[in-house]
């Protein structure tokens, strides 16, 4: 059994999001964190430096403005200077993936690259809004959803994964188990 689509360079970048919440701290969770301790001592110091609570709060507060206008111009400036590096390398933005479900292994074939995972490698399948993740060990096959051209391909892909998993990945996929009903 296999699914078959283009996936675009970068796309799985929301996907990984998940990986990291999954393994640890998500990218949210730390954001926040470095929000908060930011603050903290930002109006600390200015509060300390300058004798006033409110100047310092309006100086960190425009501060974490700037920060967070910054980080929109990087991610919308991200995708098209990663595309213009892949071109300049001559080197496509958009690549063909099969993902093959065979007795033995879990294949991932993207166009020149292709990875095999034996099934007691994968440690963990789960759906992010628009992704399959597998979970291999230390890294991570992602699936988009929208290879499936019907919620019934999806679930059979789905439901042939999770049988060939072990029952300690199984415990681990939620997400996979609820989707094919089980």
């Amino acid at each position: 059994m296999e699914a078959t689509g283009v996936l675009a360079i970068g796309e799985s970048t929301a996907a990984m999001a998940y990986v990291k919440a999954r393994r640890g701290l998500s990218p949210r969770q730390t954001y926040l964190i470095l929000l908060v301790c930011m603050s903290a001592v930002g109006i600390s110091l200015a509060a300390w430096s300058s004798g006033s609570w409110i100047t310092a709060m309006v100086s960190v507060e425009s501060a974490v403005v700037g920060l967070a206008l910054g980080l929109l111009i990087v991610r919308g400036l991200t995708g098209p200077a990663t595309r213009k590096a892949l071109s300049e390398r001559l080197q496509k933005h958009e690549l063909a993936l099969t993902v093959r479900l065979t007795p033995e292994a879990l294949v991932y074939d993207l166009t020149d690259l292709i990875m095999t995972a034996a099934w007691p490698c994968v440690t963990d399948l789960y759906r992010t809004p628009k992704h399959w993740v597998f979970l291999v060990q230390s890294s991570s096959m992602v699936l988009p959803r929208r290879f499936f051209g019907t919620p019934e391909a999806e679930r059979d892909f789905i439901a042939q994964a999770v049988s060939r998993m072990t029952d300690a990945a199984r415990a681990r996929s939620p997400d996979a188990v609820k989707a094919i009903g089980g």
